[in-house]
């Protein structure tokens, strides 16, 4: 049996699948600050100026959650781009090196070109994100992407600070791979959808729920039998 939970944000719907069949659970916004009125950006350029940028958030209690997906409100993204969206792990007030989990764009999403969209990317393995932690959603652009050699990730204005279960901390930008980092008041737009982990209790009730109803449904059947 399985637990299939029927995610449905932002238009996008997916499906996770763990070991027991329970009910299905929503995902939640773990942070972020959609929907952006795309107001301002930042041009992430492979060739001249910002070439990552990224925001930190802080999960203070609670259960784990799986990370469903990030959605990231973009332009002039095309085909051709090459950059990497990432979960990294915190060095003091700077993103770190370590690459928790590596995000790929979903099946079916397809780069608009100069158009701004909502794009949804999902990770290329599990991950899982644990309390007392504090995490990086970093974007960074390769020296060789497209044929603009840019991509735009948009903004609003006013600026939205993102919330959610995790506690935003702030956005950080290098204009040198990563040998340095700068603070920014630019929010870029952004969300992060997650979903608890159930507790051990909760699956163990589930399948003592399924075992009686079973059980109950064999014994009504039989009772039916013997009457007949």
């Amino acid at each position: 049996m399985k637990i299939q939970s029927q995610l449905l944000l932002l238009g996008f719907t997916s499906t996770l699948a763990w070991g027991v069949s329970i009910a299905p659970s929503s995902a939640v916004n773990f942070v972020g600050n959609l929907p952006s009125n795309d107001g301002s950006s930042t041009i992430l350029s492979s060739t001249s100026g910002t070439n990552i940028k990224a925001v930190s958030f802080t999960y203070g209690s609670g259960p784990d959650y799986y990370l469903d997906d990030v959605v990231l409100r973009l332009g002039d993204y095309d085909t051709s781009d090459s950059f990497s969206v990432e979960i990294r792990n915190n060095a003091g007030t700077n993103p770190g090196s370590t690459v928790l989990a590596s995000l790929s764009l979903a099946p079916g999403e397809i780069p608009q070109g100069s158009t701004n969209a909502y794009y949804r990317f999902i990770s290329n393995s599990s991950f899982t994100f644990q309390p007392s932690n504090t995490y990086w959603l970093y974007l960074s652009i390769a020296a060789s992407s497209g044929n603009s050699g840019s991509i735009i990730w948009r903004s609003s204005l006013p600026t939205t600070t993102p919330v959610g279960i995790a506690a935003f901390g702030g956005y950080r930008f290098s204009n040198n791979a990563g040998a340095s980092f700068a603070n920014s008041n630019l929010y870029n737009s952004f969300q992060v959808n997650a979903t608890a982990v159930p507790e051990p209790l909760t699956i163990l009730g589930a399948i003592a729920a399924v075992g009686f109803g079973s059980a109950f449904k064999r014994r009504s059947n039989k009772s039916q039998v013997l009457s007949d």
